[in-house]
């Protein structure tokens, strides 16, 4: 029969592993970096068809598009 000091000292092993694995993996949290306006101006452009729909070729998978 198991007596609740057993009970209770395995359930503190179990705690106390779970408290080192969360200290382990823990992330350390970084303040994000604040945005800077403008830094990326003129790396990319989107096409004036973007919202145009797509062919059925693309929907189909039938030739080139």
């Amino acid at each position: 029969m198991v007596n609740i000091h057993q009970i209770y000292k395995a359930t503190k092993h179990v705690l106390d592993f779970i408290e080192f694995l969360a200290s382990k993996y823990a992330q350390p949290q970084e303040t994000p970096q604040q945005r800077i306006l403008g830094l990326n101006k003129a790396e990319f452009w989107i096409l004036d068809d973007f919202n145009d729909p797509l062919p059925d070729e693309f929907w189909l998978g039938n030739g080139t598009i």
